[in-house]
């Protein structure tokens, strides 16, 4: 066999890869997942614009005190002291849309299956918001001082990013037992064709009564009788990785599933953090003692070596791809990499994930978990073999990657081991993103032959 052959034998396998890939896509309950973050953006979008513009009080008091000699004092300003006075009133917002993103995304998840099947979609994901809100607990508290007495309230934690994995598994349950009670695929007694007086809203409503009474009753009996808890059940899972403590396999494990999560929709670092942030702060505690002691710095993995090495930009190492999309031929592509930029440098990345779409994408799926697996294992030789010290300050998660890395570890090489995992990432999404982008520019050429188009 000629050398020449062996290109053409690589591209034809990647061809053949990629439309796999496609058709895996193209999957109903992929396209309604897809479909249903893709309709969560807006809200999104609103809660990372407020978050970013609350969460700069740790920055304030870190580095605008008036103990940087180049940087102005903001903490003795007018503006200062509103600011880290009003700020959870400038996260309300964040609270009510990102805080409550389970809610929003388990009812757009739903009715994009509901489409799918052609049910009624408004009902479906009432259903499915319904079932989520069962899973917890409304408890009475007494909430400020002069209240005639104690209000219900639910915890908004399990209904935020943490719970996107549930809300995932409630919203197709939800219309997978519609189907299966109302069976939408089966002409009616008059016809399917037949017109009623009745309105259309009506029937869907009283059709859609045993479906959701049969869903809530099960996860309620599941929840409050039974005692199972669901979302602490998710979490219990994710128990074993704590034994891995501060090996490569720790720094692999939990990358693989945080992405896992990521690519369904989820906010990985919330249920990652929920199970490993205890150990990695305890790994920050430890390096920081020991550096003010002048001893070795015993810990590779203390929180920032994952925030600064490893999630560049967010969640898929997304800061160097979104600088990618810069150079696309797609406009679609350049204009996310516009929306999706300066978040990214914030560490913030759902206009990227969801935009893209990354979520519910198989194509872009494998470069959001490769490159983090990459660049984890690449951080790991080089923090534990002494090339680049181990982080031992935790510096807020809003800075700029290159601020806190150098921050965290107070040592220069760090930025070179930054860039290293930068150009590592740009170097495995690229092939992924070109692939994607001509898929792009074939659907668009097949709309544009269509009649009519």
């Amino acid at each position: 066999m000629s050398d020449s052959s062996r290109p053409n034998r690589f591209q034809a396998g990647w061809e053949r890869a990629v439309q796999i890939l496609e058709a895996a896509s193209r999957q109903h309950h992929v396209v309604a997942l897809r479909d249903g973050m893709i309709a969560s953006v807006p809200i999104i979008l609103v809660g990372s614009t407020f978050l970013l513009l609350g969460a700069q009080g740790p920055v304030l008091k870190s580095y605008f005190d008036g103990s940087v000699a180049w940087l102005p004092d903001l903490l003795r300003t007018e503006f200062g002291r509103w600011y880290l006075e009003n700020t959870a009133l400038i996260l309300y917002p964040y609270r009510l849309t990102m805080g409550l993103l389970a809610l929003y995304i388990c009812f757009t998840i739903a009715s994009a299956l509901a489409v799918q099947y052609r049910l009624a979609p408004v009902p479906q994901g009432l259903g499915a918001v319904a079932a989520l809100l069962i899973t917890g607990t409304p408890v009475l508290v007494k909430l400020q001082e002069g209240d005639p007495g104690p209000q219900w309230v639910v915890a908004l934690k399990p209904l935020g990013p943490e719970g996107i994995f549930l809300s995932i598994v409630l919203g197709v349950g939800m219309v997978e037992l519609s189907r299966l009670i109302l069976r939408p695929d089966r002409p009616g007694p008059e016809g399917p064709a037949e017109a009623t007086a009745i309105p259309p809203s009506v029937l869907d409503a009283f059709r859609s009564f045993l479906p959701i009474l049969t869903m809530v009753t099960a996860v309620w009996f599941l929840r409050h009788v039974l005692g199972f808890d669901l979302h602490a059940g998710i979490l219990e899972v994710m128990q074993p990785m704590t034994r891995l403590g501060d090996s490569l396999g720790a720094v692999l494990a939990s990358n693989f599933f945080l992405h896992l999560f990521a690519v369904a929709g989820v906010h990985g670092i919330s249920v990652i953090n929920a199970v490993m942030l205890p150990l990695w702060q305890q790994f920050v505690a430890a390096n920081a003692e020991a550096h003010a002691a002048g001893l070795p710095l015993p810990h590779t993995t203390a929180y920032p070596f994952y925030q600064w090495f490893i999630w560049i930009g967010g969640a898929g190492a997304t800061l160097p791809p979104t600088l990618l999309l810069f150079t696309s031929r797609h406009a679609h592509l350049r204009r996310i990499g516009r929306i999706s930029l300066v978040p990214a440098l914030f560490n913030v990345n759902e206009p990227f994930l969801f935009g893209l779409p990354v979520v519910a994408n198989p194509l872009l799926a494998i470069p959001c978990i490769l490159a983090p697996l990459a660049c984890g294992t690449v951080a790991w030789f080089g923090v534990s073999w002494g090339w680049v010290s181990a982080p031992f300050i935790e510096v807020p998660w809003v800075m700029p990657c290159f601020l806190g890395a150098l921050l965290s570890t107070q040592d220069l090489r760090a930025l070179l081991l930054l860039a290293l995992n930068f150009g590592l990432s740009a170097a495995i999404w690229w092939p992924f993103l070109r692939a994607y982008e001509g898929r792009l520019n074939r659907s668009g050429e097949t709309r544009s032959q269509e009649p009519g188009s």
